[in-house]
C-alpha cells in the first residue's frame, strides 16, 4: 500500500493505531477511483501542498462509488481521529460492522477459507490494450509480442516502476532511514553497530589449571 500521512501525523500529535484506519480509507478510495484521496493521478504536486489537502480537505467522490463505498471512506478518512471508524473504542470490530462488510464471513475469511474473488497471476501483464501499459510506465510505444509473453510466463521480476520510485522520492517516507549520522542517532547507524556488536568474536576468558 502507498505511503499516507495522516493530519496527527503531520501535526506531530500523539496516535496509536489511528494511521492505520486512516490507512485503509486510502487503501478503499485508490482501489475504487484509481487515484489517492488527496492526489489526482501522475499529479505532480508539492509535499507541503500534500499535507495541506490532507489536513483541510474533503475528498471527492464520483459515481464510481456506491453509498455503502463512500460511507466506509468518509468515516475511516475522518480528519480527528476520535471521530475515525476503528478509534471509537471497539477498534477491528467497529470496521467489520459496516454494512459494507455484510456479505463477509470474517471467522472462515481469518482461516484462509475462504476464495479471493479475483487471483491476480504474477506472470501475466494486466492490461486491456498496450496503452494501458503507458498509465504506469514512462516508455512509450510498448509491443507485446509472443517472445514478451513466454518471458512473463517464466519468472517475475519483482520490479518496482519508476513513477511509483518518484512518489516516494517525493513524499521523503524514506527520509529517516536515509539519514547516516556519527553521534548515533542515525538509523543504518545504530542497525550496524549492533550487527557489529553480534558478529564481533567471543572473548575467551579462561583460569590456569
Amino acid at each position: 500500500m502507498a505511503f499516507f500521512l495522516t493530519p496527527e501525523v503531520i501535526q506531530n500529535e500523539s496516535y496509536t493505531f489511528s494511521p492505520d484506519w486512516w490507512g485503509l480509507g486510502c487503501l478503499i478510495f485508490e482501489m475504487i477511483q484509481g487515484q489517492s484521496p488527496f492526489r489526482k493521478r501522475k499529479e505532480r504536486v508539492k509535499r507541503e501542498e500534500v499535507d495541506r489537502r490532507v489536513r483541510e480537505d474533503q475528498e471527492e467522490y464520483s459515481d464510481k462509488f456506491s453509498e455503502e463505498a463512500k460511507d466506509i471512506c468518509r468515516q475511516l478518512l475522518a480528519k480527528d481521529p476520535k471521530e475515525r471508524l476503528g478509534c471509537q473504542g471497539r477498534g477491528a470490530i467497529e470496521v467489520k460492522q459496516h454494512p459494507i462488510f455484510r456479505n463477509i464471513n470474517f471467522k472462515r475469511l481469518e482461516a484462509n477459507m475462504l476464495d479471493p474473488p479475483f487471483s491476480p497471476d504474477p506472470r501475466a501483464v494486466y492490461c486491456k490494450d498496450v496503452l494501458d501499459i503507458e498509465q504506469f510506465s514512462t516508455v512509450k510505444g510498448v509491443n507485446l509480442d509472443p517472445t514478451d509473453d513466454d518471458f512473463y510466463h517464466k519468472f517475475v521480476t519483482g520490479s518496482v516502476s519508476i513513477p511509483w520510485q518518484n512518489e516516494m522520492i517525493e513524499m521523503e517516507c524514506f527520509k529517516e532511514i536515509n539519514v547516516y549520522e556519527t553521534d548515533g542517532t542515525g538509523f543504518f547507524y545504530r542497525l550496524f553497530r549492533r550487527e557489529a556488536s553480534a558478529s564481533a568474536p567471543a572473548t575467551v576468558r579462561g583460569g590456569g589449571g
